[in-house]
């Protein structure tokens, strides 16, 4: 047998010997004690979609809602305040509005349900998204508000600013006297299509973090446990991946799993046959009452009780740490130090690919770095100046500024790109670059042209510290860096050669292709106005400046690797300058 093949087959084994049971759940509340109900939950969304269309963050019909919730949930018996805050959207500030209800139990020790009551500005009535969320959070406080004192408190939070990246659930985590009180949370959102068949979960916190495997077992158990409720579905193997290498959530649980609270997002799921139709009515006009069923939110609306209930009946509560990756068809998990393993050993290889790159031992890697460091900052400080240049074009009012997210999904704004703001970026990119050669030429012209080795030793070397670092914020992120594999096999090639390396540093970038191509064309239907997209996402420091120079410090060390560096004196020329020195001094 190929020892490769061996190699890969022992390690196999090895990762699966290293999974451990998922932890058991049993439901323990009584199934005969639910109590929701889908046509009284369909009249309140009637109420409420009818009485509040275009509610747009900052309107006066957001803030006609929000009195309506107030006074609504007041009339259950629950305690609640208005929240009124403001923050920057499309470049000018916004007045948002949170409204928070209690319902006090035996203990201060919280769950938090929460639902948006705002609207994307491209729809109408916003009926699914999220007048279905806000009609079943309302009826779950009438349900529970009847029952007397519980053995928790419940909290009820109709937020506001969803739509631009769960503003109002980050200014109620971050108001919040003790978040560390809270037990855990939901939220619902688009749960009442006539359509829907199931129930999904979005366990993604908002940039860190990932809903712990025991809540969104108890969802799923809870539900099962009572006869003829929806299913509730976990993530499969690569959405748990992706969801945990690129944590940016769009669901109202974000905020809080960020924070450390055991939270995740229910979303109800949908037939094949309906990708479409749902495509186009999320965010649109489509959006309508007209598309809302009782028998969807009558089922959203119990396995959402279910979970309540099963919450309610618990005296102690997992702690788990770290990230996991479930399987759902062993039951298994992989967790700890043998996942950590893998992830460490991925950052190691290229330190190892560092040292061997050059044929140098590790004493001679020093001088090696040094004669390739001015070609690689030549390339990433230009890299890094185009960042700073989209700060500008915010500041100067080419380009919006947001709070947290780039507008919404099926805004214009993000659909037709401002063609002055790419010509300017485009343009500052060149001019860095250029500027970027002509500065290693003039400063760094005695030392000599690097040799492929320095500069590869170098590349991998940068492609190794950022990896650590990623290993140390969030370890998942180093599957963006998976492909990056291929550069091992860029060889400073020449003639047609030089196509070749050309070709392994693109391959470099494989996942990047993939999640654009995904998110991009196929989620948002944004296509290449995608890439617009993400210039926003630096612009408005949705991706930090961290984040940003180590993403084009890996960008650069690539390019350090096939792009020629700009030539440098010989050790001849360099002997003869020092004699003409010599000369003048003397």
């Amino acid at each position: 047998m190929d020892k490769g093949l061996a190699f890969i087959l022992t390690l196999s084994i090895l990762l699966l010997a290293a999974c451990q049971a998922a932890p058991e759940i049993q439901a323990s509340y009584d199934p005969s004690s639910l109590r929701f109900d889908g046509e009284q939950a369909y009249g309140i969304e009637e109420a409420f979609v009818g009485g509040f269309p275009n509610r747009v963050s900052g309107s006066e019909k957001t803030r006609q809602a929000a009195a309506w919730l107030e006074e609504k949930f007041s009339s259950y018996g629950l305690a609640c305040q208005t929240d009124e805050w403001s923050e920057v959207n499309y470049s000018r500030e916004v007045p948002f509005r949170n409204v928070v209800c209690q319902l006090p139990g035996a203990s201060p020790r919280e769950i938090v349900l929460i639902a948006h009551h705002d609207i994307a500005s491209t729809t109408v009535e916003g009926a699914d998204n999220d007048g279905s969320g806000i009609a079943i959070l309302l009826h779950l406080a009438e349900v529970f508000a009847g029952e007397g004192q519980l053995p928790y408190t419940l909290t009820f939070v109709a937020t506001d600013g969803e739509e631009y990246g769960a503003l109002g659930t980050g200014r109620f985590i971050d108001t919040h006297p003790d978040p560390g009180n809270i037990i855990a949370g939901f939220s619902l959102d688009n749960l009442g299509k006539y359509y829907y068949d199931g129930m999904g979960m979005e366990l993604i916190g908002q940039y860190r973090r990932f809903t712990p495997l025991w809540l969104a077992l108890l969802a799923r158990q809870s539900a099962s446990a009572a006869e003829g409720l929806w299913q509730v579905n976990l993530p499969a193997l690569v959405d748990q991946i992706t969801g945990q290498a690129a944590p940016v959530s769009f669901m109202d649980q974000g905020p809080l799993t960020a924070a450390g609270v055991p939270a995740f997002g229910f979303a109800a799921t949908y037939p094949p046959q309906y990708v479409q139709e749902h495509r186009i009515g999320w965010h649109g006009p489509e959006d309508m009452m007209e598309r809302q069923s009782p028998l969807s939110l009558g089922q959203s609306g119990l396995v959402a009780e279910a979970l309540v209930r099963q919450l309610l009946s618990m005296e102690s509560f997992p702690q788990e740490s770290g990230p996991y990756l479930y399987f759902e068809e062993s039951g298994q998990v992989l967790r700890g130090l043998p996942l950590w393993l893998i992830f460490i050993g991925f950052v190691a290889l290229f330190f190892l690919g560092s040292y061997l790159a050059g044929g140098r031992a590790l004493r001679g890697k020093w001088a090696l770095w040094r004669e390739a460091l001015p070609h690689f900052l030549g390339l990433w400080l230009p890299l890094l100046a185009s960042i700073v240049l989209l700060y500008l074009l915010v500041e100067v009012g080419l380009m919006k500024e947001f709070a947290r997210y780039p507008a919404t999904t099926k805004d214009p704004y993000l659909h037709h790109p401002h063609l002055p703001a790419v010509i300017a970026y485009l343009l500052g990119l060149v001019l860095f670059l250029t500027l970027g050669r002509w500065l290693v030429r003039r400063f760094a012209g005695s030392r000599p042209t690097p040799s492929f080795g320095a500069v590869k030793s170098l590349a991998l070397l940068v492609v190794a510290l950022c990896g650590l670092y990623v290993l140390v914020r969030n370890p998942f992120s180093l599957l963006f860096t998976l492909p990056l594999l291929f550069w091992f096999l860029i060889g400073g090639r020449k003639g047609f050669g030089k196509l070749l390396d050309v070709l392994f540093f693109l391959l470099g970038g494989l996942v990047i292709y993939a999640l654009i191509f995904q998110f991009g064309f196929v989620t948002l239907g944004l296509n290449f106005a995608f890439l617009w997209y993400l210039l926003n996402m630096f612009s408005i420091h949705m991706l930090s400046f961290i984040s940003a120079a180590l993403i084009t410090a890996i960008i650069a060390a690539g390019l350090a690797m096939v792009v020629k560096p700009p030539r440098m004196a010989s050790q001849e020329e360099r002997s003869a300058v020092s004699d003409q020195l010599l000369v003048v001094r003397g």
